[in-house]
C-alpha cells in the first residue's frame, strides 16, 4: 500500500487495510520517499450519518478503533518506496485523496514498480483519485490501460465539492483531473460509468489486472476482489 505524504482519505486506507488484514494477509507500507504519511484532515472528521457515503468517518473506522490503532502502528514504520521489492509482493492496493495527485500518481519510481507487477501478472488495485496512477505506466510503449475498464471519483463531483468547500484548501487548485488521465491513455471510462460512480459510493470494476473503485466506501469491495483476484 502507498500512502500519500501530501494527503491521503483515511477510510480508502483503513477499509481496505481491515480487509486485507482480515483475509490474514501482511500489509506492507510504504510512501514514496519514506517521510510520513499525512491523511486528509476532512477524511478524519466525525460526521455521524455523512460517513456512510464517505464524507468524514465514523467511530468504528476511526484511528481510535481496534483496527484504525494497528494501522496507525504500522503507519509509524512506514518505508520508503525504494525499499520495496516488487518479486516477493503479490498485490498492489493505492488508496486515494487529493494529496495523491501532487506526490504518488505522478511518481516515476512508483511507475517502475508497477510495470514490473504488470509484467508479472499481479493485481493492481486503487480508490478515487488513485486510480489514475495507472494512466501514467507503459509497458512495451502502450499505457497499461488502455481498453480496461477503470472508475474512480468522478470530476465533476470534485468540481461541485470544490465549490462547496468540501475538499481542503491545500488541495486546491487540483493539479490534474483524474478522469481525463485515465481517458486520455484509452481506459474505458465513460458518462455512464461516472454517472454510476456519483450515485453509487461503493462503485467498483474490474478488468483483470485492475481492481478499481469509486472512492472511500469502494476500498473494503476492492480490496476484497484484490484478494479474489490472486487466486487460492
Amino acid at each position: 500500500m502507498i500512502l500519500s505524504t501530501v494527503g491521503y482519505h483515511w477510510e480508502e486506507a483503513f477499509g481496505a487495510y481491515d480487509e486485507f488484514r482480515s483475509a490474514g494477509w501482511k500489509v506492507a507500507l510504504f510512501t514514496v520517499d519514506g517521510s510520513p504519511p499525512k491523511a486528509d484532515p476532512t477524511s478524519l472528521k466525525r460526521t455521524g450519518p455523512l460517513s456512510w457515503f464517505g464524507l468524514g468517518v465514523s467511530k468504528a473506522n476511526s484511528p481510535e478503533s481496534p483496527r484504525g490503532r494497528e494501522l496507525m502502528a504500522a503507519i509509524e514504520g512506514v518505508r520508503p518506496l525504494s525499499d520495496l521489492d516488487p518479486t516477493i509482493v503479490d498485490a498492489l492496493y493505492l488508496p486515494g485523496g487529493h494529496g495523491c495527485l501532487f506526490d504518488v500518481n505522478r511518481s516515476e519510481a512508483l511507475h517502475g514498480v508497477i510495470e514490473e507487477l504488470y509484467r508479472d501478472r499481479k493485481p493492481l488495485s486503487g480508490v478515487c483519485h488513485a486510480t489514475s496512477t495507472y494512466a501514467f505506466v507503459e509497458a512495451d510503449g502502450a499505457p497499461i490501460v488502455a481498453g480496461k475498464r477503470f472508475t474512480g471519483f468522478p470530476e465533476f463531483v470534485d468540481t461541485i465539492m470544490s465549490s462547496t468547500g468540501l475538499v481542503q484548501k491545500d488541495f486546491l487548485p487540483i493539479p490534474f483531473s483524474n478522469d481525463r488521465a485515465l481517458s486520455d491513455s484509452g481506459a474505458k471510462l465513460t458518462w455512464r460509468h461516472k454517472l454510476l460512480a456519483a450515485l453509487n459510493p461503493r462503485y467498483t470494476r474490474v478488468d483483470p489486472p485492475f481492481v478499481t473503485g469509486m472512492g472511500p466506501k469502494a476500498a473494503r469491495r476492492v480490496a476484497r476482489e484484490t484478494i479474489r483476484s490472486t487466486g487460492p
